[in-house]
């Protein structure tokens, strides 16, 4: 089943209508961030997450730790009240395969995928929010992101394809988390970068140096037809051009987000409705980086920059 992949499409559809585990971890999350917020360790695999089944709400850091050979990330999606996961594999990812089947062969082109989409997507997935996650990180890196969450049931997926095509979530990268009431007792970090998203435009404030860095990313507005923006970090290494980094991060591409990536990406935040911050750790080596969204990279959502 895949699911989270939806969001780009569903978007389309959304705004032309309104506009507008993996095994059980028994651990709790008692180690402590650098940040002083409850450190979620997560494992992502070929093709699995290991992450803890309930976790506190509040501000709540994840680690990730991609043990794969492909690039991974995972995005956090809230369920409206009375959803279970298994409402969201069955109502949202059948259709899901239906459209994706019909887009892969060449049935549909983009725009009627979506309004495809659009006529078998239940209702109530208009009322799924996507809440962060972390970025696209390659094999053997590690990745940090900081959010908040209120209480309720999430699901954490990640959709990139491999080399024949296949979504992740489908080989099984996803599962459902429980965000419980009990209170993290954590804060937001403090950031030493400011990235404000708003529509279409990547604005960064502060100094890119070698080392470590903690991003806060402020979704300052909403795209009209998307679910959001979001912002990853790739570097540009042997020649590589953005020009190419840009097609392969929309999904809808064929050979958008299927491995093996054109280059080398280390780590970024997912969607988060307007309003919201989210946090991200970063280690930078010299050479060249570009800020660059998913979903909404078309449209101008990609900043180059050199760490010297």
């Amino acid at each position: 089943m895949i699911a989270r992949h939806l969001h780009p499409v569903l978007g389309i559809v959304l705004a032309a209508a309104s506009l507008a585990a993996c095994r059980s971890d028994d651990r709790a999350p008692a180690d402590r961030s650098p940040f002083g917020t409850d450190l979620v360790e997560v494992i992502a695999a070929d093709f699995a997450f290991e992450a803890p089944s309930e976790i506190p709400s509040g501000w709540v850091t994840f680690r990730m730790r991609n043990e794969g050979k492909e690039h991974h990330f995972f995005l956090l999606s809230r369920l409206p009240d009375g959803k279970t996961f298994e409402d969201y594999k069955e109502e949202v990812g059948t259709p899901f395969d239906t459209v994706w089947h019909a887009l892969m062969t060449g049935a549909v082109d983009k725009a009627e995928a979506g309004q495809m989409l659009g006529g078998l997507l239940p209702e109530w997935y208009a009322s799924v929010r996507q809440m962060g996650g972390a970025g696209l990180v390659a094999p053997g890196r590690s990745v940090r992101t900081t959010v908040n969450l209120e209480p309720g049931t999430y699901v954490m997926e990640c959709y990139v394809k491999t080399a024949d095509g296949t979504f992740h979530t489908s080989l099984g990268m996803m599962l459902p988390i429980t965000v419980t009431g009990v209170p993290s007792g954590g804060s937001a970090p403090d950031a030493g970068i400011e990235i404000t998203l708003s529509n279409f435009q990547i604005a960064v404030e502060g100094e890119v140096t070698p080392g470590e860095h903690t991003v806060a990313v402020h979704f300052e507005e909403h795209p009209e037809f998307g679910l959001g923006n979001d912002v990853h970090v790739v570097r540009l290494d042997d020649g590589v051009s953005v020009d190419e980094i840009v097609p392969w991060m929309d999904w809808m591409n064929v050979d958008g987000l299927r491995e093996p990536a054109p280059a080398v990406f280390v780590g970024g935040t997912q969607e988060m409705p307007v309003g919201y911050t989210a946090y991200f750790t970063v280690e930078l080596e010299p050479g060249r980086y570009a800020w660059i969204s998913e979903s909404t990279a078309g449209l101008g959502m990609v900043k180059e920059f050199t760490v010297n």
